[in-house]
């Protein structure tokens, strides 16, 4: 098993990540450091598979500009197969803010691409039986095309975009889902309440992180929790470093309670910037 081949879709794009080096303060121009690279959530997932070794192939909408072959390049070196949707358009961008400690302060994600090409991606997929790793940026219409993926695991972006995910967790999905995430599709404001609560309505398992809070893992047959090693980083991808970390460790064979402490600590490493 340890073989098998993870397929990722959804976002894959530049992030821009502005970190000041104090406190930010609302108008205010300071100094800091900006930095480009590649980004998205599935394009996270999978440099973070690629980089544990896992195979793992990469569906995504790019453009045909510059920036796009930039990142084509870079992911292909990453080891990544790539399964690129190429349309007439700049390729997307994320833009994100941190204060001195890494905390988000404010992000924009431009991703009209993914919009734009996501109908004909999704249309060019076949189904597997190996995991799949859906990001949740892509349109509701979309996901209603979707394959009947037998292992579909669901990563929903933001607190907004979640609720789209709803009819997908209905049909047995897995989800990885931050705390405010998981309290958009549940209601249930705490870890435990919201990953139980997602098992009730169909997921097959649902990951619940809450921050330095403890972290939830649920199955029908129960749940497994663990506390989330203390860093501080750049906490932009932190959550997708978690989902491929949860993913590897399970194609290792390893139960829930060492799988999710595998999660986490790869979550650690990446604010670290131990990513190597």
């Amino acid at each position: 098993m340890d073989r098998m081949s993870v397929l990722c879709i959804g976002a894959a794009h530049w992030d821009i990540i502005a970190r000041a080096e104090g406190r930010v303060a609302f108008g205010n121009d300071l100094p800091g450091v900006v930095e480009r690279r590649p980004g998205g959530v599935a394009c996270n997932v999978a440099l973070a598979l690629a980089r544990a070794g896992v195979e793992v192939e990469l569906a995504a909408t790019i453009g045909s500009d510059p920036a796009g072959e930039e990142l084509a390049a870079a992911l292909a070196e990453a080891g990544i197969t790539l399964r690129l949707q190429r349309i007439a358009a700049p390729t997307d961008r994320y833009i994100a803010i941190e204060d001195g400690s890494g905390a988000l302060v404010a992000a924009i994600a431009d991703t009209r691409a993914l919009e734009a090409g996501a109908a004909t991606l999704i249309d060019g997929l076949a189904t597997t039986d190996g995991p799949v790793v859906l990001d949740g940026n892509l349109p509701e219409a979309t996901l209603a095309t979707l394959p009947a993926f037998s292992d579909l695991r669901l990563v929903p972006a933001s607190a907004a975009k979640a609720v789209h995910l709803l009819p997908l967790i209905t049909r047995g999905a897995g989800v990885y889902a931050n705390l405010s995430e998981a309290t958009a599709l549940t209601g249930r404001a705490g870890p435990e309440s919201a990953a139980t609560e997602l098992i009730q309505r169909g997921a097959r398992f649902a990951l619940v992180t809450a921050g330095a809070g403890a972290a939830v893992l649920a199955r029908a047959d129960g749940t497994t929790s663990a506390l989330p090693r203390p860093a501080l980083g750049s906490v932009t991808g932190a959550g997708d470093a978690l989902v491929a970390g949860h993913i590897a460790a399970e194609l290792r064979g390893l139960d829930d309670a060492a799988a999710l402490d595998e999660a986490l600590a790869a979550a650690a490493r990446h604010l670290t910037g131990d990513t190597a």
